[in-house]
């Protein structure tokens, strides 16, 4: 879930200090109904919560401020600036066995050394037209142009966010380095693909592929 960019600005207010919507309202001159809009989308997410008293005080919630305190934590000490999120979808006849790989998968994400894992988790696993499928929510830094090319092709996610930074520099030779990883890759998909088929389903494969308009 994507969280807009005036919620992202009401819950820095709300980091610091517990704070009314009439206090918002002032600091970030958006106008109170906006406010009160914005507040109430967040109330309904489980962003914040109210606090009772009067006026009525807004907080964020516990589990977010231990999320943003975690994350700062892992910032401090993480060398990689490409920050991404990204969505690795599953799908099978098994529920049981579409959960166990997702887990397989998360644990695999964790496990690689030039990744550093911010926050994932796994989605609830939901039924349609007799198939299974959920997927994996991950927001990650890599640590090169080279690494992302890999992340991609090998965990094929179905959606990526790029997080920061607004502009990536890339060497000459970064960028050569992960052409000839993603040729490589290509090449290795393409003999094993090329291996289970007959000459002629890899002929009619070729001429889909790269059919010349």
């Amino acid at each position: 879930m994507r969280i807009p960019d005036i919620q992202r600005k009401i819950a820095v207010l709300l980091l610091t200090e517990p704070k009314t919507a009439e206090d918002i309202n002032k600091q970030l001159d958006i106008g109170y109904a906006q406010v009160t809009k914005e507040l109430n989308a967040m109330l309904k997410q489980g962003l914040i919560k109210k606090i009772d008293g009067f006026p009525t005080k807004y907080t964020l919630d516990d589990y977010i401020v231990d999320t943003i305190r975690k994350r700062k934590q892992i910032a401090e000490n993480d060398a990689y600036r490409l920050k991404l999120r990204a969505i690795i979808e599953l799908q099978g006849i098994d529920k049981e066995l579409v959960k166990i790989n997702l887990e397989k998968i998360e644990n695999m994400l964790k496990d690689e050394k030039n990744f550093t894992i911010y926050d994932s988790k796994i989605s609830e696993i939901l039924e349609q037209d007799n198939m299974y499928f959920g997927y994996v929510d991950i927001t990650l830094t890599l640590k090169s142009f080279s690494t992302l090319i890999y992340f991609v092709s090998y965990y094929t996610p179905t959606s990526v966010e790029v997080i920061s930074p607004e502009k990536y520099d890339i060497s000459m030779y970064e960028l050569q380095d992960g052409i000839m990883d993603l040729s490589a890759l290509v090449q290795k998909y393409t003999s094993e693909i090329q291996k289970r088929l007959t000459a002629e389903e890899v002929k009619k494969m070729q001429d889909k592929l790269f059919k010349i308009n």
